[in-house]
């Protein structure tokens, strides 16, 4: 007995899965306007209606790739706290690091993720920054009141060093003293970040404290 198949089923796996991959791949090739329905229906060997089983049109397939960007940011952070990273002002400064890495690994992603706001997409990540600095707030160990703004403070500061690496401003040595590598870059801007925003500051002595030397006696 001859078995067939129609063309828009998906025999090696999940098809929705093969299709985010297909659209990474032409997204770090070409950048967003190179993902298409047809593009990642070619990569993953199935007829070109069907990824429209697991996706409406091309605006849900591309909020699928961009949400896929978040969650690798919520890995690595994972990833972080197995390693070892604990405490809330730890993890943020882990967290703003793996911002930059993956916007610097994978700038189509990048730019897809923050070129077309959408609602609920990211949500849970954003939602984890605000909560780690409730956290931070309450273990006093940055000092705020409000988590809602220090969590944009936050991604403000990281966002902009995130998107000056990607466009290659930051670590081409346009910029004195600036590090050429994005992890050592976000970490320097992080810790003095941080640091600032620490409830007991490292108190520096006061040039007009500092004892002048006495004059020799006649």
């Amino acid at each position: 007995m001859r078995t067939t198949y129609s063309t828009d089923t998906y025999h090696h796996g999940d098809l929705r899965e093969a299709c985010i991959a297909a659209g990474l791949s032409l997204l770090a090739g070409g950048g967003p306007d190179a993902v298409t329905i047809r593009g990642v229906a070619r990569i993953a060997g199935v007829s070109h209606t069907a990824p429209l089983h697991h996706f409406a049109d091309r605006d849900a397939l591309l909020d699928a790739i961009s949400q896929r960007g978040f969650d690798r940011l919520l890995e690595r952070l994972g990833a972080a706290a197995a390693a070892g990273v604990t405490g809330p002002r730890a993890q943020l400064r882990a967290y703003g690091i793996a911002y930059v890495e993956e916007a610097v690994a994978d700038p189509g992603l990048f730019a897809l993720m923050f070129g077309r706001a959408r609602d609920g997409i990211g949500e849970e990540a954003g939602h984890r920054l605000v909560e780690l600095c409730a956290e931070a707030i309450d273990a006093d160990e940055l000092a705020a009141t409000d988590p809602q703004v220090l969590a944009l403070v936050l991604w403000s500061a990281v966002h902009g060093l995130a998107s000056l690496y990607v466009s290659r401003y930051l670590g081409q040595g346009f910029v004195t003293g600036e590090p050429a590598d994005a992890r050592a870059g976000a970490e320097r801007v992080l810790d003095a970040l941080l640091r600032s925003l620490s409830p007991h500051p490292a108190r520096q002595p006061s040039r007009s404290r500092t004892a002048a030397p006495k004059e020799a006696r006649s």
